[in-house]
């Protein structure tokens, strides 16, 4: 899954729930891809290692400890959105991944520059699996931000972000 399908189908998922904030929510369900990516790259020294630290059981765990110790909505939104992340990339047919540090270290992964990761996740584009989702996430995007973009009188005006959220 890329960007669309991780925030949109969450935000479509967790509509009905009223006691979550979208907001920390739409971050969580980004959260293990902006930790892991720019880790992988910085550890391992490539692209493909983009599914190490926060793509695990343990991250969650800790995540959702938190929110319970904390008591915070926030934080159990959080968690929510992390653990629908793990659910739309389907971890679980990564166990060394998603059961880390128990069944040793992560995995190799393919030694990718930027250029050629970024083409390869266009070219997932042409898997239906993958493509489909990316639209469905991507319509229910512009469906909350369509009122707002028509308010748009200028360059000027520009819609908060709490008027955006009260439509979820």
């Amino acid at each position: 899954m890329l960007l669309f399908a991780h925030l949109g189908l969450t935000l479509i998922a967790a509509r009905f729930l009223r006691w979550i904030d979208p907001r920390f929510l739409a971050v969580g369900a980004l959260l293990p891809d902006i930790i892991d990516k720019p880790l992988g790259l910085l550890i391992y020294g490539s692209m493909g290692h983009g599914r190490i630290f926060a793509h695990t059981l343990l991250f969650l765990s800790i995540l959702t400890a938190t929110s319970l110790a904390l008591r915070d909505q926030r934080a159990a939104s959080l968690s929510i959105g992390v653990l629908s992340h793990l659910l739309l990339d389907t971890i679980w047919l990564s166990p060394a991944i998603l059961l880390w540090p128990l069944l040793g270290p992560f995995p190799p992964a393919d030694s990718l520059d930027t250029l050629s990761y970024i083409e390869m996740l266009l070219m997932g584009l042409r898997d239906p699996e993958i493509l489909l989702p990316e639209c469905a996430g991507f319509i229910y995007l512009i469906y909350i931000l369509r009122p707002e973009m028509r308010r748009l009188r200028g360059p000027a005006q520009i819609p908060t972000t709490l008027s955006i959220w009260e439509r979820f």
